[in-house]
């Protein structure tokens, strides 16, 4: 009798499982009043347009991540709207408005700027660029191909490598690897002495995750690490409940390369759901196997975790589906290195950690912004070559960059550092801001860079 309670009882379980995976969508849709209105997530290819009722529909699957929705239309001004990641957790999202028609009074930011950084070649558009070093990587993209440039620091084309795959962004790790990724595979490649690209390896974009590992960065002698959840598997006992995020550190001089705790970013109100419904699980299970006189797995000691063992156990199939289905808050968290200590900024909740050469947490501040708070990002850039970090701020679509002072834990909306609406990419280098835009008319990427005083 006890294998029929089982069996239906596994049977069960496997249909509310496979309900309970079902991807979770939000869907924006909504009414422009006109046709022929380009909707799109910004910088990317995904998107859609009006139709001639003047309605539109977008769906999306994954509701963690900020989404900035970029409309544009011939004729009338070009339009952002950001969604955060609580509006996503609905199942729709009405976006209706009217377009502003282009008013030609006014001249056009960066009409009158000076000579173009680079631009590419006819047909071509800018995927991304980065920087090592002295020399700046340019991933160029034609319709079905790649070329990687290699520039130095004037605009200056050094080398380049073409590839016949289709590659999005350009990846440097920890050890200064260069990583071209694509939406199915990625390539590593390095610069010989004369600065020429050379394939290293390639590997699935499955394997991408596992292939950039979790260290950071070096700090005083070892390795800054983020965690990944601990979790076994779906349906066994969570040992990390409700933590999105460790950061941990291992001293290079350690043979056996110990992964020591720096500083943890905790759902509290999940870590208390979580632990909450574990617990009701195992007394019920104690209940059940004590009213049946049976073998106690757990206080045995030989229970490996896995709450399907538990299964016989009457009325534990919504606790253990709760249980097993459970997802930590995820944080939007940015590690940040300084010459004598660490900082990790809370970019959502603007709450700073700082750790000591000694790995010790000395202090638990705020973040503050001392002006144009309403244009804040939640995104900092920092600037390897300088040392110095920038928080980015944007308005009218326009990128503005205020410089952030460690030692007070505040930033200003500082200056101008963009000479158009939305540029494709975004990075700071040796005290200069470069933007990556795309020349409709000319049909070819270009970079603008602009100086920080």
């Amino acid at each position: 009798m006890n294998k029929i309670y089982l069996l239906l009882f596994l049977l069960l379980w496997s249909a509310q499982n496979l309900w309970a995976q079902r991807p979770q969508k939000t869907v924006v849709f909504g009414n422009l009043g006109m046709e022929n209105v380009n909707i799109s997530v910004l910088n990317t290819q995904y998107g859609t347009s009006s139709d001639a009722k003047g309605r539109y529909e977008l769906t999306f699957y994954d509701r963690s991540r900020e989404i900035d929705l970029y409309y544009s239309c011939v004729g009338y001004q070009d339009t952002v709207i950001c969604l955060l990641p609580k509006q996503l957790q609905r199942d729709s999202i009405n976006l209706s408005f009217k377009m502003r028609k282009m008013s030609y009074g006014l001249q056009e930011v960066g009409i009158t700027a000076s000579r173009d950084f680079y631009r590419s070649g006819h047909n071509r558009n800018i995927a991304d660029i980065a920087f090592q070093d002295d020399k700046m990587l340019l991933l160029e993209n034609k319709p079905k191909a790649s070329t990687l440039h290699v520039l130095d620091l004037e605009g200056t084309d050094l080398a380049s490598a073409d590839y016949e795959v289709l590659y999005e962004s350009i990846y440097l790790d920890a050890f200064h690897n260069i990583i071209l990724i694509g939406q199915d595979s990625c390539l590593q490649v390095n610069l010989d002495e004369n600065d020429r690209p050379f394939t290293v390896s390639t590997f699935t974009r499955e394997f991408y995750a596992e292939k950039l590992a979790k260290i950071l960065f070096e700090f005083h002698g070892s390795y800054i690490l983020k965690s990944q959840m601990h979790d076994k598997g779906v349906y066994y006992y969570k040992y990390n409940h409700g933590k999105s995020q460790d950061f941990l550190y291992v001293l290079k001089d350690d043979p056996a390369k110990e992964q020591r705790l720096l500083c943890s970013f905790l759902d509290t109100i999940g870590y208390l759901t979580c632990q909450a419904t574990l617990n009701a699980i195992i007394a019920d299970y104690h209940d059940y196997i004590q009213r049946e006189e049976g073998i106690d797995l757990i206080n045995e000691g030989i229970w490996d975790g896995n709450l399907v063992s538990l299964a016989e156990t009457p009325g534990l199939i919504a606790r253990v589906q709760s249980y097993c289905h459970f997802l930590a808050k995820e944080y939007n968290i940015l590690p940040l290195k300084f010459n004598d200590f660490l900082q990790f900024i809370d970019l959502d909740t603007r709450h700073i950690v700082e750790v000591n050469q000694a790995f010790q947490v000395t202090s638990d501040r705020t973040l503050r912004v001392l002006s144009g708070e309403e244009y804040f990002k939640r995104q900092f850039l920092p600037d390897a070559a300088t040392g110095q970090t920038y928080g980015l701020f944007v308005k009218e679509g326009v990128s503005y960059l205020g410089l952030y002072d460690p030692e007070k834990g505040t930033v200003g909306m500082g200056q101008k550092a963009s000479k158009g609406s939305y540029p494709k990419a975004f990075k700071v280098h040796g005290g200069y801001a470069y933007s990556v835009f795309f020349d409709k008319l000319r049909s070819q990427g270009f970079i603008s860079r602009v100086s920080l005083d």
